[in-house]
């Protein structure tokens, strides 16, 4: 189930009075092609709302539960191992360990779940173990705002170091977690980071590629052309959220600028415009006459995508959402052959 599905899972169980575990996996050794982004939502009647490593993961994952609703401990983490057939049930590359922590959805502040119910980029800290371990779990956003300080178990100072840990994670712009050594405690800093959304303006086949790239990949894109664009771009970019992408594909003057002006003045995360370099320096002129800022105008992916060589409309949807990837996930977009350290970083 990804993130943004279980706030309302969460909104009927508590409506229905059931006690609630959130699990999802926090350590990764093997497993290729696993989803990151993914939770799985328990009740304490046995029901499972969303698939973490299918029948096996739900055995381990159900037993392990059933131990913390009966007044165990209050904060559990699973390795759950899959190899031989399993792997190919699955469908995975490859086999592994996943370690997969089971919390409280009570001990998680509100602000959370709410900040994954309009996409909103997140974190959350949780002390895993040592003296001030427990499920009791803090809220940080991008901004450094926080809900449910950890100053009771942890001490101010403590906290004031794991949120500020928390908003450079939530920074970097993809679903990630990361293991901070505390002087009370491991502490777990875990950064939930919404997939992008494309907003595209403009149509004919570029849209309907790009609408079949993102699909590929478990997004949604939405476009619009013609005279109502200017109209729909706000309600597009509110539905886009805060990790949205907008490519401007339209090469009408009195939508291409201000749209692309739109975009950066909504501070949307990925900005981008087709067309030749002319084409791009005369959209940057207008842009500077309407007043908007060279900080700002520097955001604009131009020409949009990374350089692949494609030119049929399929080609240039996939240079243009591998960008868009590589920038969400705070990337450059190299060949992995040219890096260096663990290649998911």
């Amino acid at each position: 189930m990804f993130m943004q599905q279980v706030a309302d899972v969460l909104e009927e169980a508590a409506a229905a009075g059931r006690r609630t575990l959130m699990g999802r996996v926090i350590d990764l050794k093997g497993f290729s092609t696993l989803p990151v982004d993914e939770m799985v939502v328990i009740d304490d009647g046995g029901s499972f709302h969303g698939d973490l490593l299918g029948r096996p993961g739900a055995e381990r994952l159900g037993a392990a539960a059933r131990r913390l609703f009966g007044g165990g401990p209050r904060l559990e983490t699973v390795g759950v191992s899959i190899h031989g057939p399993d792997v190919v049930e699955l469908g995975l590359s490859c086999g592994g360990r996943a370690d997969v922590l089971l919390q409280p959805t009570s001990s998680i502040p509100a602000e959370f779940w709410a900040a994954l119910a309009r996409r909103a980029p997140v974190a959350l800290v949780t002390i895993l173990e040592g003296p001030a371990g427990g499920p009791d779990a803090m809220t940080v956003d991008r901004d450094g705002n926080r809900w449910g300080d950890l100053d009771a178990a942890a001490g101010e100072i403590v906290t004031d170091d794991l949120a500020a840990a928390a908003r450079l994670l939530v920074r970097e712009g993809r679903t990630t977690s990361r293991r901070v050594e505390t002087e009370v405690g491991m502490a777990l800093v875990e950064a939930w980071v919404p997939y992008p959304r494309l907003v595209v303006i403009g149509g004919g086949d570029i849209l309907n590629a790009l609408e079949a790239q993102a699909a590929l990949l478990g997004w949604e894109a939405r476009g619009v052309d013609g005279p109502t664009a200017l109209e729909a771009i706000d309600e597009l970019l509110d539905w886009a959220g805060a990790t949205g992408a907008l490519v401007v594909c339209s090469h009408d003057p009195h939508v291409d600028s201000p749209a692309l002006a739109a975009g950066l003045y909504r501070d949307v995360p990925y900005v981008g415009a087709m067309g030749s370099r002319g084409t791009q320096s005369r959209r940057i002129e207008r842009l500077r006459a309407e007043g908007v800022s060279e900080e700002l105008i520097d955001r604009i992916h131009r020409p949009i995508g990374l350089n692949l060589g494609g030119r049929r409309a399929p080609e240039v949807a996939l240079a243009i959402v591998a960008e868009i990837l590589a920038c969400h996930c705070g990337r450059d977009g190299r060949p992995l052959k040219d890096t260096d350290g663990p290649i998911h970083g």
